[in-house]
């Protein structure tokens, strides 16, 4: 086996699988005002208090383009920032329920479509990506 022709192939098949999902699912989503970046921070928020901070270090996103969506999100009334009380310097992000009822449906799309796409894999198969995701995962830490 030649591996690392073996796991460029593989890699490169995993990538066009993720931009496939991704765009199937933002496709779906783009009807709700939402994006799955979009779903995601929704997601994150949910957990309590967020700063746009902890936004982009979860993400990985610039700066700029977190609070660039949570301009978008807030103009759409999915959430609302409000003033830390200890800290001037920074203001913490809350959803609404209008962005809980846009997440819920996002989150019943997201989950059709993976559903869909990993249908023809049998539940060992499953599991043994779960586990291969899980080590690949751990290793980057």
């Amino acid at each position: 086996m030649n591996k690392p022709t073996d796991i460029s192939v593989m890699v490169e098949s995993l990538s066009r699988i993720y931009h496939r999902l991704r765009k199937e699912v933002n496709g779906q989503l783009v009807n709700e005002g939402l994006s799955m970046s979009k779903m995601k921070i929704l997601h994150l928020i949910t957990t309590g208090k967020t700063s746009a901070t902890d936004i982009k270090n979860y993400m990985g996103f610039s700066s700029r383009t977190v609070v660039t969506v949570l301009d978008a999100l807030e103009k759409e009334e999915m959430l609302q920032r409000q003033q830390s009380p200890t800290d001037r310097r920074v203001k913490y992000v809350y959803i609404t329920q209008k962005g809980r009822e846009k997440l819920r449906i996002a989150e019943q799309t997201h989950k059709i479509i993976l559903d869909r796409m990993f249908a023809p894999l049998s539940e060992i198969q499953l599991e043994k990506f779960s586990e291969i995701c899980n080590i690949l995962e751990a290793r980057k830490k």
